[in-house]
């Protein structure tokens, strides 16, 4: 499951989650995306995203797994059962008056208006087409995120103003998302799901391969942006256009303490070197340069650079004359 760890939220988290600040939550992805529990010798219950429910289980709430069953005629049944309350935690009481709902603890999204209710669980079991099956799933995650995703009208949600901008990131470096944000000062915030989120920032050899991330994104209508690669130059250029931010024709000092690991003057040099390579010959005369050879750890920091240029560099030669080469657009 991933192993759990004990969180301490800043005071907006733990406002737009509407929990206390110390929280559980998971260290890690589970294992297995899929677990199969046997109830009964013809029943069967299946979590459908283990990490969904670890996550519901955190936050004191009950999961709404598939449950699956066989009949005496070889016949499977699929369905969905609604949560329980707990005895003592009930948050929703009914209006006998106006046919809403009241919340004991705070009123939160639809379901406080009276426009979404709760749907009762059903002793009526039905066989749905494959096509049913796959609405029925949606609407049921949908439901059970409510609380989790609506916000309180106390308190503005992710959508409910521009800045700061709440993005998910799928496959790409969490780490160096934080490090561009905080060098950069860019208004976003990461969020840890994609229900509180305005945006994807994903991989673009993840979202190729995940049809399910780009079915998610579009029944939510929240727009999945791609990076080409998992490094600094791109998640920057990814996350100014996520902004709608002018990217700057020359990377700016900030940008480049993003590249640079130290004090170190090889480091600086070759990175001045790589500078005036692209200002003075390849972008204004359209041809290729070679640079001097380097170590492998500063023509990474060289390759970072060209690409904040919106520019091709190669290595090519054999170590230790490995050197650089940049190409004009």
């Amino acid at each position: 499951m991933g192993g759990i760890q004990s969180v301490t939220l800043g005071d907006e988290e733990a406002r737009r989650r509407g929990s206390q600040k110390s929280v559980l939550e998971r260290k890690a992805p589970p294992t297995f995306d899929i677990a199969v529990e046997m109830a009964e010798r013809q029943k069967w219950v299946v979590h459908e995203e283990v990490s969904d429910t670890i996550d519901l289980l955190l936050r004191g709430r009950q999961p709404s797994p598939q449950t699956r069953a066989t009949d005496d005629e070889g016949n499977i049944t699929i369905t969905h059962e609604a949560p329980q309350p707990e005895p003592g935690k009930t948050r929703l009481k009914a209006l006998p008056d106006s046919g809403g709902y009241s919340d004991s603890m705070q009123a939160r999204g639809w379901r406080s208006t009276g426009r979404m209710k709760a749907v009762a669980s059903s002793t009526n079991v039905r066989t749905l087409t494959p096509e049913q099956q796959s609405f029925e799933r949606m609407l049921d995650e949908s439901l059970g995120r409510t609380f989790d995703s609506m916000e309180s009208e106390s308190f503005p949600g992710p959508n409910g103003e521009e800045l700061p901008l709440h993005v998910y990131p799928y496959g790409v470096s969490r780490q160096q998302l934080d490090q561009v944000i905080r060098t950069l000062n860019l208004p976003i915030h990461l969020t840890k799901d994609m229900d509180g989120a305005d945006a994807v920032l994903a991989l673009r050899s993840h979202v190729k391969n995940h049809a399910k991330l780009r079915h998610l994104a579009k029944t939510r209508q929240i727009p999945i942006h791609t990076v080409k690669s998992n490094n600094v130059p791109q998640i920057a250029i990814a996350l100014r256009r996520l902004l709608n931010m002018e990217e700057p024709g020359l990377p700016s000092e900030a940008e480049l303490s993003l590249i640079v690991r130290g004090d170190n003057e090889d480091e600086m040099e070759a990175l001045e070197e790589a500078r005036l390579a692209v200002e003075q010959i390849v972008i204004p005369k359209g041809q290729p340069v070679e640079l001097l050879p380097r170590s492998s750890t500063v023509r990474k920091m060289q390759h970072e650079l060209v690409e904040h240029y919106r520019l091709t560099s190669r290595s090519f030669g054999e170590e230790p004359n490995r050197r650089l080469r940049i190409y004009p657009a």
